[in-house]
């Protein structure tokens, strides 16, 4: 018999129905694992990655628009996100829809995200500046504060409704990271050769950009989709109505979520960081393709070093349950993951700027500065996965904290945290770009050159120190995880005995 009431068939087959929300020890379908994380993590980043490699560029070499605009656009869109993201968080620990109290959200979002993504790479063909910047403000101002936050803002919820099993968990994030590498595949490897295909012979990128972007935004949609589907177990029982736990409590006021949330210093600590490592995602991912069109020259080359890196990354990712185990703490690994990406980002700049750009680019065509290229991603791949295992266990830290678990309210501050870093990001990209002497579709200057490299590998590598210092002030050890979860069972436990006694009473009387 599981938590909400349904029974085990008489033919000894397990009904998908039958799950046990409260266990550690269930296992989670590998079928629901991957589409979770094809929605959760390729779906999501799929669209992100693609701006930090490329919406700069867009905006400048098709558009037409200065690198501070289109940083400006990029940061004053998200402040929509400021409220979207709080309330649909808010949402979500509170009101639960008759499709369930977290997919309601993300059916809403299928639409808006797949209209506003194709939106966002559309160059207008008008001259007027004006319409262009409000053209783009829009697009992607509702792409994030509406597509997005709808579409995504479910997915940790979600995560921690469908097990509580530490070991699912960690595998989950595993699949998880390599979703969100294919997502880097597409967007780096697949992204600009469908936008050469798609422009055709005469190379118009404005036609080539916007059927680049209906053709993933299509993949996006497909895992949208097939989420909705999956997820309907979890949510609803067989005959629709919503699972018990997650049926409409008593309202508590977004100040008082807010305030409950503010006691959770691992969860602050884990977002802040998020901010710091998207502003470092922001500027490096889209620095590199600036570095191998003007200082390596190799343009043509750039898709099969995306590729390659994109795999290092997917590699990386085998890296996070060796390094927990091998240093015997998440915090601690995840610290020790940033320091290592960010020796190698400075060891890039450095044989760079020996080298040359003759130098370099021989160097980077399979020879020692490539090797350093894929050590880079391997290392980084490993640092990016540490957050997918690490929010779901500050909700878990919550729950102990506050009585009361927020996968809400920790979903809409990772979201926003998410969307202004890497906003941040690029304005702070945008400005440092112009401050360079960087002039679109021209020869660079050496001094600018030096500065690309400056952009695209100290100022990262900086960044990923700041969050590691930051990070030394988590607070939350494996081992003290481990001792709340044991007393959130107790409670739980506890809570369950006291709801059967109620209902037996009732039946009673």
């Amino acid at each position: 018999m599981s938590q909400d009431g349904m029974a085990m068939p008489l033919n000894g087959k397990k009904d998908p129905y039958d799950i046990d929300f409260t266990s550690t020890t269930a296992k989670v379908p590998w079928y629901d694992k991957i589409i979770h994380s094809m929605y959760g993590a390729y779906s999501f980043n799929v669209s992100w990655v693609i701006f930090g490699y490329y919406l700069v560029y867009f905006y400048t070499d098709v558009v037409g628009l200065s690198a501070t605009v289109a940083g400006s656009i990029m940061l004053f869109a998200r402040v929509a996100d400021c409220f979207t993201d709080l309330w649909v968080g808010y949402m979500l620990d509170n009101v639960c829809y008759k499709w369930g109290r977290y997919r309601s959200w993300a059916i809403f979002g299928i639409i808006p995200l797949f209209l506003l993504f194709i939106g966002v790479f559309t160059a207008l063909p008008v001259e007027s500046t004006g319409l262009k910047v409000a053209w783009a403000a829009v697009c992607y101002g509702c792409f994030g504060s509406i597509g997005a936050t709808f579409s995504f803002m479910p997915q940790i919820a979600q995560f921690c409704n469908m097990t509580r099993n530490p070991r699912e968990r960690e595998t989950i994030a595993i699949v998880k990271s390599l979703c969100t590498n294919l997502a880097q595949v597409a967007a780096a490897a697949l992204f600009m050769p469908m936008v050469k295909l798609f422009g055709g012979s005469k190379g118009n990128e404005a036609q080539g950009f916007f059927w680049a972007a209906f053709a993933i935004g299509l993949t996006v949609m497909l895992f949208q989709i097939l989420n909705a589907q999956m997820t309907k177990k979890y949510e609803l029982n067989r005959d629709g109505s919503c699972r018990e736990h997650l049926r409409q409590v008593e309202h508590e006021p977004m100040f008082a979520q807010l305030k409950s949330f503010a006691k959770n210093r691992p969860a602050i600590i884990l977002q802040i960081g998020e901010v710091l490592k998207q502003i470092m995602q922001a500027i490096k991912n889209g620095m590199i393709i600036y570095i191998f069109i003007y200082f390596l020259g190799l343009e043509d080359f750039y898709s099969v070093a995306m590729f390659a890196y994109t795999i290092a990354l997917m590699l990386g990712v085998f890296l996070m349950k060796p390094f927990i185990r091998m240093f015997k703490d998440t915090s601690r690994a995840y610290m020790i993951c940033m320091a290592s990406s960010a020796v190698f980002s400075i060891a890039l700049f450095a044989v760079c700027s020996i080298y040359g750009p003759a130098g370099a680019s021989q160097s980077m065509q399979f020879g020692l500065l490539f090797a350093m290229f894929i050590l880079n991603g391997i290392l980084s791949g490993a640092y990016y996965s540490f957050s997918n295992v690490m929010i779901p266990a500050t909700v878990d830290y919550g729950e102990w904290k506050n009585g009361k678990g927020q996968a809400g309210v920790v979903s809409a501050v990772n979201g926003f945290c998410i969307t202004i870093g890497a906003a941040l990001g690029a304005q702070i990209m945008g400005i440092l770009l112009d401050g360079s002497g960087y002039v679109a579709n021209q020869t660079q200057s050496d001094g600018t050159i030096r500065s690309l490299l400056i952009l695209a590998f100290v100022i990262p590598a900086v960044v990923t120190l700041i969050h590691m210092v930051l990070q030394m002030f988590y607070g939350l050890s494996d081992k003290k995880l481990e001792a709340c979860m044991v007393d959130v069972r107790a409670r739980r436990a506890e809570k369950q005995q006291r709801l059967q006694k109620k209902r037996t009473t009732n039946k009673t009387d």
